[in-house]
């Protein structure tokens, strides 16, 4: 699978606290996070259950976020998101932006997250997203609390593909167990396979690979014009040369028989003479 997608699920209770009504961010950032929660990155024993693949236009499917040992987390925040990519979007987002493809984030945000109002999430603001250079195909490609959430693990969220095949996905995922000071924790990514296989190329890619077909058709083409053209020219030489070699021959012969027509009427001439 070449082509493949993050789905990163981001929680914030710093985020929940300071922001009530939604998390500020449209990417996930470790820094940022860090930040706000004035305390470095911890680990809450985390993880993901995931369906093994998706169908591309097909029903959604569910994520959900656990504890390995089992036990109830509460959280209070979440930012949800799906981009293309096989590398978690936390590891991008900690790049500058010149430094290789997707540095500074993938930047596209596909899918749909469903059933929002029930578990007090929202469609995250569409200004939010555009001034991180973020392109959401719909407005639940990226989502945040509308409240302080009073949720705990395991919780599942159900997000609907994209109905263009997109490759693999990765799901990313950050919670914290409070406001500021408390422990939060990046949730290590895992993948879903698509069920129409590897994303095809398209965009610029697809315009590229079109153009330079078209290119070598064109170049093709001209060779061959020029091949046919260059034949059409020997030919024509050729043919020329034949005409002008008839020509010469014929030349010769009637200077030859000129000749022996002269020569006779001489020796005619000569035998008159003599008689």
């Amino acid at each position: 699978m070449q082509l493949i997608q993050s789905i990163s699920l981001l929680t914030l209770a710093a985020t929940a606290w300071a922001f009530p009504q939604g998390a500020p961010r449209c990417k996930i950032t470790e820094s940022i996070i860090a930040a706000g929660h004035k305390i470095p990155q911890g680990s809450l024993g985390l993880v993901m259950t995931l369906p093994a693949s998706y169908t591309p236009g097909g029903p959604a499917v569910p994520i959900t976020v656990k504890s390995a040992n089992g036990k109830a987390v509460n959280f209070q925040g979440v930012l949800a998101y799906v981009t293309p990519g096989n590398v978690q979007d936390s590891q991008l987002t900690a790049l500058p932006a010149n430094a290789g493809t997707n540095a500074g984030g993938v930047p596209q945000h596909v899918g749909t997250f469903t059933n929002l109002g029930a578990q007090q999430l929202r469609a995250q603001t569409a200004a939010v997203c555009t001034a991180q250079n973020v392109q959401n195909d719909n407005a639940a490609s990226t989502i945040t609390h509308s409240q302080p959430l009073t949720a705990k693990t395991p919780f599942t969220v159900m997000w609907t593909p994209p109905a263009t095949n997109a490759g693999v996905v990765t799901v990313n995922m950050v919670i914290s167990s409070g406001a500021s000071k408390t422990p939060w924790q990046i949730i290590p990514s895992g993948q879903i396979q698509s069920t129409a296989g590897a994303a095809q190329a398209g965009g610029a890619g697809a315009g590229a690979a079109k153009k330079a077909a078209k290119k070598a058709k064109k170049a093709a083409g001209g060779a061959a014009k020029k091949a046919a053209a260059g034949a059409a020219n020997a030919a024509k030489k050729a043919a020329g040369a034949a005409k002008k070699a008839a020509g010469a021959a014929k030349a010769a012969a009637a200077k030859a028989a000129n000749a022996a027509k002269a020569a006779a009427a001489k020796a005619a001439k000569k035998a008159k003479k003599a008689n």
